[in-house]
């Protein structure tokens, strides 16, 4: 389990993510929902997946593994598949699916003191109170000036009184920590929870140790690129739909600063200078060296507005640079689609199969160690 000093520094995190979703109810019926693992595939025709499913960390993380219903192992296994089960398992992959249990330090979160449900003090005098007369306050001018212009804007007060800027997980009550708990989600995945569940996949005699397969797409994207950079045993990856250069992605992404003016002075994202640590010791890009020669494939679309193109192709641009240097400039293959937006196309998740299949082959993923 991850040591109780980390998990009560997240447990903190969380339950200020909480109290942001909380805030906002009045125009937001329910908080937005933490990461869960993508929905599996229709059920195999013919002989059915044997499914194992499996509690780890006391609990802090639900895995499940489903093997081909045919052949013998040890199989290649891909972990977060982001294809239908179905076609993995009808090709000889096993199927790993893993969770990490946020939602049980929710209850743990206490809402503020801020919260909308609190009741004002009744009392009338605020009704019935008569205003002074005068005509004060309506011929009163404006003071001269340009202080107006020049005073600093802050985030929008929604409904509630409640501050901030980003939406959903990246929701911050100022610019300077955007995003700060979506990343700590991620990084708890990518560099706590996948290793344990790489511990587990190992003791499994029907998995094959040198053919482990990471894929995401969007936020599990951005989790297997991290985790492409800390854990050496995933051979191969496949990352759609995220990026690997956070800077960009905080200050242009339509979920943190859409790139307004107003959070970026001089065109500038400004972090808190712990948080600007944080982010440097995780953003792939400062890592890209980490991955070669293990086969990585980057998919984007250039109308997204989640993940910008921008912090994509900065992302490949260093990928392709570290792969080249380590000699295994075909081992990296970024595609980007000129029409495609955060949900891609089925001819774009076309590349992910063949891709699997070739690097997962027994003989050329023990030679990419």
């Amino acid at each position: 389990m991850p040591p109780v000093s980390w998990i009560v520094s997240r447990i903190c995190l969380v339950m200020l993510l909480v109290t942001f979703t909380a805030c906002k109810s009045a125009v937001q019926p329910t908080s937005a929902p933490l990461p869960q693992p993508l929905p599996s595939g229709p059920p195999v025709n013919g002989p059915q997946a044997e499914t194992t499913t499996a509690v780890l960390a006391n609990g802090w993380i639900s895995v499940s593994l489903a093997l081909p219903p045919t052949g013998s192992g040890p199989f290649p296994v891909v972990i977060s598949p982001i294809v239908p089960d179905e076609k993995l398992l009808e090709r000889g992959f096993a199927v790993a699916r893993f969770h990490t249990n946020w939602e049980a330090l929710v209850p743990l979160a206490k809402p503020g003191p801020a919260a909308a449900t609190k009741p004002a003090k009744p009392g009338p005098a605020a009704a019935t109170k008569p205003a002074k007369p005068g005509p004060a306050a309506a011929a009163k001018p404006a003071k001269p000036g340009p202080a107006a212009a020049a005073k600093p804007a802050t985030p929008p007060v929604d409904a509630v009184g409640s501050t901030t800027v980003g939406k959903w997980l990246l929701t911050a009550p100022r610019p300077g920590i955007v995003g700060r708990a979506y990343f700590d989600i991620i990084t708890m995945d990518a560099e706590k929870s996948l290793p344990s569940v790489v511990d587990w996949l190992l003791t499994r005699p029907d998995v094959d140790p040198e053919r482990i397969a990471l894929t995401g797409s969007s936020t599990s994207g951005f989790v297997a690129l991290q985790a492409m950079a800390v854990e050496p045993r995933i051979a191969v990856g496949v990352v759609r739909v995220a990026c690997g250069d956070y800077l960009t992605f905080l200050a242009s992404s339509s979920l943190a600063l859409n790139d307004d003016p107003r959070w970026l002075p001089g065109g500038r994202l400004v972090l808190d200078p712990d948080y600007a640590v944080e982010i440097a010791t995780r953003e792939p890009i400062r890592h890209a060296d980490r991955s070669p020669p293990r086969p990585l494939l980057l998919m984007a679309g250039v109308r997204d507005r989640a993940i910008p193109i921008a912090c994509v192709e900065n992302t490949a641009t260093q990928f392709a640079s570290a792969y080249e240097a380590a000699g295994a400039a075909d081992r990296f293959r970024f595609v980007a689609y000129a029409e495609g937006g955060h949900d891609l196309s089925e001819d774009a998740n076309a590349e992910i199969l063949p891709w699997l299949e070739r690097w997962l082959a027994g003989e050329v993923t023990a030679s990419a160690r």
